[in-house]
């Protein structure tokens, strides 16, 4: 007589975690959260600002991208929790640096759906062009608060065919490019090739000064790849999954920024983006001449919005779990409902986020740029952390003898490398007008995290053990 196969959890305590998401969905969970409204939307401001210079800062955050979720893949194959990155820096570089990056991306969380709700409402205007901006958002906001508190094994199984719509909307617009590049297709039959790489001012149209101004925004574009180290606490065997986990989601990405953004830029001149405020995506369907095109891809951006809107409220309520197990925040934020989700820490979650919505409603025109700037700040934050922390954990394993299941390549090059691109990376947010603010906002919500650490969350966590 078979036995019922028993119920996954992080531990065996009652007050834990489901393992309900499997292979499937951990890969595609990591897609739908870095593939939002950034890349579909908000592409045309970093190609005016670099020209096709811009590749260059598509290929070398390709490469800061795939150096840090190595390191945080060795860390997560060898020890997979659901705090992930910020367990391993409380682990190995302090309590303190542990509580102030689990703040930090539950922040960036907080800001990139601000950002994504607010960009729906305007491109619901579309349709709709009397419906105000914030009711969109509100009613997003509405329904993943509820999918969240479900089964969560419902919300993969949501978050998995949002990205496979994504990836097939950038395969679709690939297909088109190739088409135009090679035969002249919807092109009146003129064969661009790779041309337009260096026509129009050629490929550094604005300098090199034009590629570290759009360098911030390639970064936001790619921001949110490290949640799938925290899906570690809720997936099946996850030694196995994650481990095949880590090794495609990074090409996958590459793949679809890189190559998007490469067949875009030879398909028709970077300039044809001057003075326009869309999607160049839609751009480049419009000038194909299908009528239903614009329309079709604008339903694709709103969905790449959910779509990341979705993984943004399931990455910060598990990061408020985290926080609250470990004991630096309140135990009742770590009480989990019936279906064992943290019921509190995804309402706590989606109240912050509804302040993006009362801020739409204030400024519905500017709260996109405002609030997506915001959050640059908070991911260079989370990538040095990984880097730092997987550098003392491998120095600790080689002392003491231990062989890794997953170790990272070329170490310490590697993530020597990763941390000297990501300085220069800041600079250049801090050069670029644009982003400045995301630098004054960022440091203030860190210096609010210290000061929270050092006046209570230390006396907390030493209460707590």
């Amino acid at each position: 007589m078979s036995q019922a196969k028993p119920e996954h959890h992080v531990q065996s305590g009652s007050n834990d975690l489901r393992r309900s998401l499997s292979g499937r969905h951990i890969s595609m969970l990591a897609i739908g959260g870095v593939i939002g409204v950034g890349l579909f939307y908000g592409a045309s401001v970093s190609v005016q600002l670099a020209g096709p210079g811009v590749l260059i800062g598509f290929l070398a955050c390709g490469v800061i991208v795939a150096i840090v979720m190595r390191a945080l893949g060795e860390m997560t194959v060898e020890s997979p929790t659901s705090g992930s990155f910020t367990e391993y820096a409380t682990r190995h570089l302090g309590r303190g640096v542990g509580l102030v990056t689990a703040g930090m991306w539950w922040f960036y969380w907080i800001a990139t759906v601000m950002s994504e709700l607010a960009a729906i409402g305007k491109l619901l205007e579309y349709w709709f062009p009397s419906l105000p901006a914030w009711i969109p958002g509100l009613a997003a906001l509405i329904l993943f608060t509820i999918s969240n508190l479900l089964v969560v094994r419902l919300f993969g199984e949501i978050e998995f065919w949002f990205a496979a719509l994504k990836i097939l909307a950038i395969t679709v617009f690939m297909a088109f490019g190739l088409l135009i590049i090679l035969t002249g297709l919807f092109n009146h039959g003129h064969v661009t090739g790779l041309t337009n790489l260096w026509v129009n001012g050629g490929f550094l149209p604005h300098g090199w000064f034009g590629v570290l101004m759009a360098m911030s925004l390639v970064v936001q574009a790619y921001s949110g790849i490290e949640t799938l180290g925290v899906e570690a606490g809720e997936s099946r065997d996850p030694r196995v999954t994650m481990r095949r986990a880590f090794r495609t989601v990074t090409v996958r990405i590459g793949v679809l920024y890189i190559g998007s953004m490469l067949i875009m830029l030879c398909a028709f001149p970077w300039s044809y983006l001057i003075g326009h405020s869309g999607s160049p995506y839609v751009l480049m369907f419009s000038k194909i001449g299908i009528p239903i095109a614009a329309g079709l891809i604008n339903l694709i951006i709103v969905l790449s919005g959910l779509s990341s809107c979705n993984t943004g409220m399931y990455g910060g309520s598990r990061m408020l779990y985290s926080l609250s197990r470990s004991g630096v925040i309140p135990d009742a934020i770590s009480t989990l409902n019936k279906n064992r989700v943290p019921r509190l820490a995804t309402w706590i979650t989606a109240f912050a986020i509804s302040i993006g919505i009362l801020i739409t409603y204030l400024a519905p025109n500017n709260v996109y740029v405002w609030i997506t700037s915001a959050s640059a700040f908070a991911s260079l934050w989370t990538w040095a952390i990984i880097l730092l922390a997987e550098m003392v954990s491998r120095r600790r394993a080689n002392r003491s003898g231990v062989r890794l299941k997953y170790p990272m390549p070329f170490w310490p090059v590697l993530p020597m490398i990763g941390c000297l691109l990501l300085l220069v990376t800041f600079v250049s947010i801090v050069w670029s007008p644009l982003t400045r603010i995301s630098v004054f906002s960022g440091l203030v919500w860190l210096a609010l995290l210290w000061m929270y650490w050092l006046t209570r969350g230390r006396r907390k966590m030493f209460e707590s053990t």
